[in-house]
């Protein structure tokens, strides 16, 4: 079966109309010239709405957004498009964008809002709910209860006029005093949020070393942040030996953590001091320094800061990159991942 692409969280965007309102208007030829122009606008619009959506929705090539012509919908003001979308994971699904004559709002939805009929219950209003790919007719999946025979959209509201990437603000965290690759003054930042007993970041570690090494040298500075999940048993202490480590030799930390990730399934809470030592006297590092630095409060405040501020912005998953603000789950290796990166590097050198 295949997966469905889900929307976020949505809200109900209903539109009050008069019971017997009509429209009336006179239909006139339309000139060629007047007919290839609204071709010529309507294949614009769909093209902009459809970077909009590949990039709100991280999807990696614009072909994974069809968006079929523009049609009358049922709220005055407001045209509705089919619109499919699918990924790399083989996600798809079908929607309803509905968008307003100015271009500055859409409604995506995922389902078809039937007409209001008198509802069970006294003084309620009742509305079929049919997801968008069901053939008109069907059975109703579930339905709307108003209180006003009003005509209504149930979707998620997009402002087409704000950048669709919904960039995350970094003002909020801290980023100083951390490991680093990359040059300083790179036009792409990748912050990274890890966690050293994570199976899935032991794989990205390798992959994000060649982003900011080999395949965008010099374009690309990543910034590492501890997250260590609660359910990962010596994740919090591996990410305390980390950050001694880096305060000892910042060069060392990421060796330090290449050990960690590729010893990863023989460390347990017990044997991890056992493999800590060995990585330092691998390193070459002072280890009665080290281990003054893990048992001082300073590095694992520093690690809690990091969480927390993981935790500020909403990531709840490792690894968690941000691309510049673009918020980024999953392997470097993806291709959403080289889309979003060089979008970025092709956005600055647009504005050199």
């Amino acid at each position: 079966m295949t997966a469905k692409l889900q929307l976020r969280p949505t809200i109900v965007v209903l539109a009050a109309l008069l019971a017997f309102t009509s429209y009336c208007g006179s239909a006139r030829a339309a000139s060629a010239n007047d007919t290839h122009a609204a071709a010529d606008t309507a294949a614009s619009d769909n093209m902009r709405l459809q970077v909009f959506l590949q990039r709100r929705f991280r999807l990696s090539a614009a072909s994974d957004v069809e968006i079929g012509p523009p049609k009358a919908s049922p709220i005055p003001g407001m045209s509705a498009r089919i619109v499919k979308m699918h990924n790399d994971a083989g996600q798809e699904g079908t929607f309803v964008l509905y968008t307003d004559t100015a271009g500055k709002t859409a409604v995506l939805s995922d389902v078809e809002v039937g007409a209001a009929t008198p509802g069970p219950l006294h003084g309620l209003w009742s509305r079929p709910l049919r997801q968008a790919n069901q053939p008109p007719g069907s059975p109703a999946k579930s339905v709307l209860i108003t209180d006003a025979p009003a005509k209504a959209i149930l979707g998620t509201e997009l402002d087409l006029t704000k950048d669709p990437w919904g960039r995350v603000n970094l003002s909020k965290i801290h980023l100083g005093d951390r490991a680093t690759l990359g040059p300083d003054d790179a036009p792409v930042t990748i912050i990274e949020f890890g966690d050293l007993e994570c199976p899935f970041c032991a794989r990205a570690f390798n992959e994000i070393e060649a982003v900011v090494n080999t395949t965008h040298k010099g374009n690309v500075r990543l910034i590492f942040k501890h997250f260590p999940l609660g359910i990962h048993p010596w994740a919090m202490q591996a990410a305390i030996a980390a950050e001694c480590v880096r305060r000892q030799n910042p060069k060392a930390f990421w060796p330090f953590v290449n050990d960690i990730y590729r010893d990863q399934g023989a460390i347990n809470p017990q044997n991890l001091r056992e493999h800590v030592t060995a990585y330092v006297g691998q390193l070459g590092l002072d280890q009665q320094v080290l281990n003054a630095c893990i048992m001082a409060p300073g590095a694992e405040a520093q690690v809690v800061q990091d969480r927390d501020d993981g935790n500020a912005i909403g990531v709840n998953s490792t690894p968690t990159f941000l691309v510049n603000g673009i918020e980024l789950v999953g392997l470097p290796s993806d291709k959403t991942f080289e889309y979003v990166v060089s979008s970025e590097l092709k956005q600055h050198q647009a504005h050199r």
